[in-house]
Protein backbone atom coordinates (compact mmCIF):
# COMPACT_ATOMS: atom_id res chain seq x y z
CA UNK A 1 0.00 0.00 0.00
CA UNK A 2 1.71 2.99 -0.62
CA UNK A 3 1.42 6.68 1.10
CA UNK A 4 -0.09 9.43 -0.65
CA UNK A 5 2.14 12.26 -1.25
CA UNK A 6 2.15 15.03 1.39
CA UNK A 7 0.57 17.91 -0.46
CA UNK A 8 1.38 21.86 0.06
CA UNK A 9 -1.59 22.58 2.38
CA UNK A 10 -0.68 19.75 4.71
CA UNK A 11 0.21 21.10 8.07
CA UNK A 12 2.18 19.85 10.87
CA UNK A 13 0.08 19.73 14.18
CA UNK A 14 0.65 21.44 16.86
CA UNK A 15 0.92 25.41 18.05
CA UNK A 16 2.63 28.16 16.68
CA UNK A 17 4.71 30.58 18.34
CA UNK A 18 2.38 33.49 17.97
CA UNK A 19 -0.70 31.51 19.57
CA UNK A 20 1.91 30.61 22.65
CA UNK A 21 2.66 34.07 22.92
CA UNK A 22 -0.78 35.27 23.01
CA UNK A 23 -1.69 32.59 25.99
CA UNK A 24 1.32 33.56 27.83
CA UNK A 25 0.40 37.05 27.54
CA UNK A 26 -3.63 36.33 28.49
CA UNK A 27 -2.09 34.50 31.62
CA UNK A 28 0.01 36.84 32.46
CA UNK A 29 -2.74 39.80 32.15
CA UNK A 30 -5.01 37.35 34.26
CA UNK A 31 -2.21 37.22 37.19
CA UNK A 32 -1.24 40.60 37.47
CA UNK A 33 -5.11 41.21 38.39
CA UNK A 34 -5.70 38.11 40.29
CA UNK A 35 -2.43 38.00 42.66
CA UNK A 36 -2.71 41.43 44.03
CA UNK A 37 -6.56 40.07 44.72
CA UNK A 38 -5.61 37.16 46.52
CA UNK A 39 -2.78 38.72 48.91
CA UNK A 40 -5.48 41.31 50.05
CA UNK A 41 -8.16 38.95 51.01
CA UNK A 42 -5.07 36.72 52.66
CA UNK A 43 -3.91 39.95 54.52
CA UNK A 44 -7.59 40.89 55.64
CA UNK A 45 -8.30 37.07 57.35
CA UNK A 46 -4.94 37.87 59.16
CA UNK A 47 -6.67 41.04 60.34
CA UNK A 48 -9.91 39.48 61.57
CA UNK A 49 -7.68 36.97 63.46
CA UNK A 50 -5.66 39.40 65.09
CA UNK A 51 -9.34 41.49 66.17
CA UNK A 52 -10.85 37.81 67.23
CA UNK A 53 -7.76 37.43 69.78
CA UNK A 54 -7.51 40.82 71.25
CA UNK A 55 -11.39 40.33 71.92
CA UNK A 56 -10.51 37.23 73.38
CA UNK A 57 -7.68 38.53 75.36
CA UNK A 58 -10.26 42.03 76.51
CA UNK A 59 -12.79 39.19 78.00
CA UNK A 60 -10.26 37.38 79.82
CA UNK A 61 -8.96 40.32 81.44
CA UNK A 62 -12.69 41.48 82.28
CA UNK A 63 -13.22 38.00 84.33
CA UNK A 64 -9.59 38.56 85.90
CA UNK A 65 -11.09 41.65 87.18
CA UNK A 66 -14.12 40.52 87.82
CA UNK A 67 -12.91 38.25 90.24
CA UNK A 68 -9.92 40.23 91.80
CA UNK A 69 -10.73 43.79 91.24
CA UNK A 70 -7.82 44.47 89.42
CA UNK A 71 -6.52 44.15 86.15
CA UNK A 72 -2.83 44.40 87.44
CA UNK A 73 -1.18 41.03 88.83
CA UNK A 74 2.16 42.50 90.53
CA UNK A 75 3.06 44.67 87.66
CA UNK A 76 2.21 42.05 84.91
CA UNK A 77 -1.49 41.46 83.05
CA UNK A 78 -3.49 40.10 84.97
CA UNK A 79 -4.69 37.32 82.99
CA UNK A 80 -2.23 34.33 82.81
CA UNK A 81 1.02 34.73 81.01
CA UNK A 82 0.55 31.22 79.40
CA UNK A 83 -2.52 32.43 77.10
CA UNK A 84 -0.41 34.94 75.90
CA UNK A 85 2.48 32.70 75.61
CA UNK A 86 0.56 30.30 74.06
CA UNK A 87 -1.10 33.07 71.18
CA UNK A 88 2.76 33.99 70.62
CA UNK A 89 3.69 30.71 70.31
CA UNK A 90 1.63 29.49 67.93
CA UNK A 91 3.69 28.67 64.40
CA UNK A 92 0.41 30.49 62.25
CA UNK A 93 0.31 33.63 63.93
CA UNK A 94 0.26 36.99 62.05
CA UNK A 95 0.49 39.36 65.11
CA UNK A 96 2.23 39.51 68.65
CA UNK A 97 0.46 40.14 71.22
CA UNK A 98 0.83 42.60 73.96
CA UNK A 99 -0.03 43.80 77.52
CA UNK A 100 2.79 46.79 77.24
CA UNK A 101 4.76 48.04 80.20
CA UNK A 102 3.47 51.24 81.66
CA UNK A 103 -0.60 50.60 80.30
CA UNK A 104 -1.54 48.55 83.17
CA UNK A 105 -2.99 49.61 86.50
CA UNK A 106 -5.24 48.37 88.34
CA UNK A 107 -8.49 49.76 87.00
CA UNK A 108 -6.95 50.07 83.46
CA UNK A 109 -5.19 48.05 80.63
CA UNK A 110 -4.09 47.83 77.16
CA UNK A 111 -3.90 45.26 74.53
CA UNK A 112 -1.96 45.15 71.48
CA UNK A 113 -1.25 43.19 68.50
CA UNK A 114 1.37 44.42 66.45
CA UNK A 115 1.94 42.35 62.83
CA UNK A 116 4.96 40.20 62.39
CA UNK A 117 6.97 41.05 59.17
CA UNK A 118 7.77 37.71 58.32
CA UNK A 119 3.61 37.48 57.38
CA UNK A 120 4.09 41.01 55.71
CA UNK A 121 1.69 42.39 58.21
CA UNK A 122 4.28 45.07 59.02
CA UNK A 123 3.24 48.14 60.30
CA UNK A 124 -0.17 47.00 61.67
CA UNK A 125 -1.07 47.89 64.92
CA UNK A 126 -4.39 47.24 67.36
CA UNK A 127 -5.08 48.11 70.73
CA UNK A 128 -7.76 47.51 73.12
CA UNK A 129 -8.61 49.06 76.59
CA UNK A 130 -10.82 48.50 79.72
CA UNK A 131 -12.95 50.52 78.01
CA UNK A 132 -13.82 48.78 74.89
CA UNK A 133 -11.41 51.65 73.24
CA UNK A 134 -10.33 50.33 69.90
CA UNK A 135 -6.98 52.13 68.26
CA UNK A 136 -5.84 50.88 65.02
CA UNK A 137 -2.92 51.86 62.51
CA UNK A 138 -1.63 50.26 59.00
CA UNK A 139 1.35 50.45 56.66
CA UNK A 140 1.62 52.94 54.21
CA UNK A 141 -1.68 53.16 51.97
CA UNK A 142 -3.94 52.15 54.80
CA UNK A 143 -6.71 54.41 56.27
CA UNK A 144 -7.03 54.42 59.67
CA UNK A 145 -10.48 55.19 61.67
CA UNK A 146 -11.28 56.31 65.00
CA UNK A 147 -12.10 53.82 67.27
CA UNK A 148 -12.33 50.67 65.31
CA UNK A 149 -10.05 48.17 63.98
CA UNK A 150 -9.67 48.81 60.51
CA UNK A 151 -10.34 45.98 57.51
CA UNK A 152 -9.65 47.60 54.50
CA UNK A 153 -7.32 49.66 52.63
CA UNK A 154 -10.08 52.24 52.37
CA UNK A 155 -10.54 52.80 56.88
CA UNK A 156 -13.64 50.22 56.45
CA UNK A 157 -14.23 48.96 60.39
CA UNK A 158 -14.94 46.13 62.37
Amino acid sequence: MRRPSPSKHDHAAGFTLMEMMIVVAIVAILAAIALPQYNETVMRGRLVDAHTKLGDLRIQMEKYFMDNRTYDLAGACGISATILANYNADPARSFDFTCPAGSLTANTYVMRADGLASKGMTGFAFTVDQTNAKTSSGPAGWTAAGNCWVVRKDGSCS
